[in-house]
């Protein structure tokens, strides 16, 4: 259930024996009169009221712990719902609530990306043509999450999972089984969900399924070879267990995720080749205009052959046996088109080199057309002895720090979470994805090796977001004061005496307390750049 969020705008939840059921009304009063109004109408029919104390600031969250303790409420107040955008992580949470109210957990199951689970480090291929839900069997993911937040570390009574649909049938599953019996292990559970539902003869192989399509989504794409593994699979359930297929909308989403897992790598792994090949010519000795068409030719290259057609045929085939055997709105309520309107959504840099080398190409000038194939083929050239980083980069950035381990912090309520799952013609991709933050934790980017004898110079690039954000150097130096976050590109100078020791460490954060969703300090790229170099250092 939702809870009843006590902010400006209240909403009810009842639950009434088994069921769970929104209530329709919501107020913009005063919490305790909101909180009397809820009761009575709990009161008149029989339920129980719990509330969830989401997108809360510091302040508030303070303060309503503190009602909390009062009979009023005590009284009033059957329990407490700990869901997304909750200020705290669970642990910490669970302490901080007066003995008497029952917590329940409330997490979000069914979405991959800009969720209070995202999945770590989700390149830009799966974000791109599945944006936020997909058919996204997590099972060792969520196994990792359910045993931290069991109850020798977080007592709480139960999960009322948040889901959209029941694409995320399989992390259900793997809740509900860790929870209920811990002492089993994720893959058995698999492997009875795999034999309840298809049979025994399909139970290894479908498992397999379900735990490969995991792996596919970690790392880079391209060198990702579990994607090819995880499709002879898919291909042999297609052979064994055609009848089962035919009937069971379970199946069809697990095959049809593999088939356009294996179709997406080809795309992007073609794509890498044609940008590889212009950028190759562009940085050629050749004229300009030779340069630009030998360019265009590589990005105009046709990345889908016949072999990759025929994938794609096949997952619009699944699509529309998912439309008959279940319904696709009820399989992705918050995409009825199942992703396929994504399917051939960019997936690498070719759209928006392809139009640059057409702008310049419409240049009067050889030394204008020179001068703009050398920025553009710049971009990531921080110069001699300077520094670059793709902050959302997959692989991770190794000059993005990661204060805990990703198992240890699933929420990311410490660790940095990548964002931007819409993709823009023109901006490089890695323009587009940022990294972000949550509530009091910060954005951390240490540069090493820096010359001692250099003085440098910082260019950022703010991803926007919400909120007031601070950059610092070296928990010392402030080089950007509080302000409103903004998408725009920035400089700042950085004092030598934060470099002369040969590591930069820059942190962002901002300002302390905030409620809402606490997502800020979105930055996609930084350049350190040498400005001057000094015989004597001050």
């Amino acid at each position: 259930p939702s809870g009843i969020i006590f902010t400006n705008w209240v909403k009810g939840t009842r639950t009434c024996g088994p069921n769970t059921i929104p209530s329709m009304f919501s107020f913009h009063v005063e919490v305790f009169n909101s909180l009397m109004i809820a009761s009575i109408s709990c009161a008149l029919s029989s339920c129980t009221m719990w509330i969830s104390l989401q997108e809360l600031s510091a302040h508030d969250m303070d303060a309503i712990i503190k009602e909390l303790k009062t009979s009023t409420w005590k009284e009033n107040i059957d329990g407490i719902v700990f869901g997304p955008h909750v200020r705290v992580p669970l642990t910490q949470f669970v302490k901080m609530i007066p003995e008497g109210f029952p917590i329940r957990q409330y997490p979000d199951i069914c979405h991959i990306a800009g969720a209070q689970f995202a999945l770590n480090f989700l390149s830009h291929v799966w974000a791109f043509t599945h944006q936020r839900q997909a058919v996204a069997p997590s099972p060792e993911f969520m196994d990792s999450i359910v045993r931290q937040r069991a109850n020798g570390s977080t007592p709480t009574i139960g999960v009322g999972a948040y889901s959209e649909g029941v694409g995320d049938d399989w992390n259900k599953a793997v809740w509900s089984g860790v929870a209920f019996q811990p002492y089993r292990s994720v893959k058995n559970i698999v492997a009875d969900y795999a034999r309840y539902y298809f049979g025994a003869d399909l139970e290894e192989t479908v498992a397999g399924l379900i735990f490969g399509l995991e792996q596919n989504w970690i790392g880079d794409p391209a060198e990702n070879k579990e994607i090819t593994k995880t499709f002879a699979l898919a291909q042999k359930l297609e052979k064994d267990g055609k009848d089962v297929l035919e009937k069971s909308w379970r199946l069809q989403a697990l095959v049809k995720r593999a088939y356009n897992d294996v179709y997406q790598q080809r795309r992007y792994v073609c794509g890498l080749e044609s940008v590889a090949g212009a950028m190759s010519a562009l940085q050629r000795t050749w004229s300009a205009d030779h340069r630009l068409d030998e360019a265009k030719k590589s990005l105009e290259r046709d990345c889908v052959d016949k072999t990759m057609s025929s994938y794609k045929k096949r997952v619009l085939d699944l699509a529309s046996a998912i439309n008959k055997t279940l319904g696709a709105e009820v399989l992705q309520t918050q995409d009825k088109m199942l992703n396929i309107q994504l399917i051939d959504e960019p997936v690498s840099d070719v759209p928006f080199l392809l139009d640059q080398v057409k702008s310049i190409k419409k240049l009067k000038s050889d030394d204008d057309k020179d001068k703009a194939i050398a920025k553009l083929t710049g971009w990531t050239d921080p110069g001699k002895d300077g520094f670059y980083a793709a902050l959302a980069s997959v692989p991770q950035s190794p000059n993005l720090v990661l204060p805990v381990s990703l198992e240890s912090d699933p929420a990311r309520y410490i660790n940095p979470t990548i964002s931007g799952d819409r993709y823009h013609s023109s901006h490089w991709i890695s323009s587009q994805r940022s990294v972000f933050e949550l509530y009091d934790s910060s954005v951390v980017v240490r540069f090493e090796g820096l010359k001692s004898s250099a003085k440098y110079k910082l260019r950022v690039g703010w991803g926007g977001g919400s909120g007031e954000v601070q950059l610092s150097a070296n928990k010392k130096s402030i080089l950007q004061k509080y302000m409103s976050a903004t998408s725009s590109t920035k400089e700042y100078s950085v004092p030598q005496s934060e470099t002369k020791g040969g590591t930069l460490e820059l942190e962002c954060q901002q300002k302390p307390g905030v409620g809402g969703s606490g997502r800020s300090c979105y930055i996609s790229e930084m350049w350190l750049t040498v400005e001057s170099e000094d015989s004597v250092i001050v």
